[in-house]
């Protein structure tokens, strides 16, 4: 089967509101998170960014209806251990290639904790940029806590992949963010604050993240996308 490839002008919003639109018109928990699954797992690991785009534009965009149907989905991903999840090399290099993967040196990260990852992997060049990864931490921590017991749920998640150093995917410097992350977060820190904290971690902190961007970068590509309301 061929890789797939974005399209040169990716449809972001429509895509955001059909999975919005399938994880409201499905009743059942487990065919919710099958949906995610399938879209995800669609995509495969190399546009595993692009499924974290469709998150965070419903997180950004959404309205509360709209993104808590999606959080609801996710605590039963969380609650049955299916949260969809992207590879990545262990020791915080970039993507896995082949040969990495036959030999077990890869490992699988749910949305957060991939975007932690690429933010602080060692290749500069290929790594989010401080304002990409708090404008996309953000609208998916808005997302995830339009339901109280995702975010929950998610913070006790990252702060298990916080205290556990083996399988390797997290150096040790982004395991310190993102425990500072999350116990911010779990304890009602504002995304914005939180992401501040996983930042504040790292080293070379200091540099200023803006608080409000007027557009979005995408991270698969460059360009700035307009905003697009979507509802449930």
């Amino acid at each position: 089967m061929a890789a797939l490839q974005l399209l040169t002008e990716p449809r972001w919003a429509p895509a955001a509101q059909a999975l919005v639109d399938g994880c409201t018109d499905l009743r059942d928990d487990d065919d919710r998170v099958a949906l995610l699954a399938a879209v995800c797992e669609g995509l495969g690991d190399e546009l595993y960014p692009a499924f974290l785009r469709v998150l965070w534009t419903i997180g950004q965009h959404g309205d509360h209806a709209a993104c808590a149907a999606i959080a609801r989905t996710l605590v039963h991903a969380l609650r049955t251990g299916r949260l969809p999840s992207g590879r990545r090399s262990a020791w915080g290099d970039s993507a896995p290639t082949p040969a990495q993967s036959a030999f077990g040196r890869v490992r699988c990260l749910g949305p957060l904790e991939y975007l932690c990852a690429w933010h602080t992997q060692a290749d500069p060049v290929r790594a989010l940029s401080s304002a990409q990864f708090h404008l996309a931490a953000r609208a998916l921590m808005d997302l995830v806590g339009a339901d109280a017991q995702a975010r929950a749920l998610y913070c006790e998640k990252l702060l298990a992949d916080a205290d556990d150093p083996l399988p390797g995917a997290l150096t040790r410097q982004t395991r310190e963010g993102l425990r500072a992350l999350a116990t911010a977060w779990g304890q009602g820190a504002a995304p914005f604050e939180a992401c501040a904290r996983f930042a504040g971690a790292l080293p070379g902190a200091g540099v200023r993240i803006p608080p409000v961007l007027t557009g979005h970068r995408d991270l698969a590509r460059g360009e700035r996308v307009p905003g697009h309301p979507l509802k449930r």
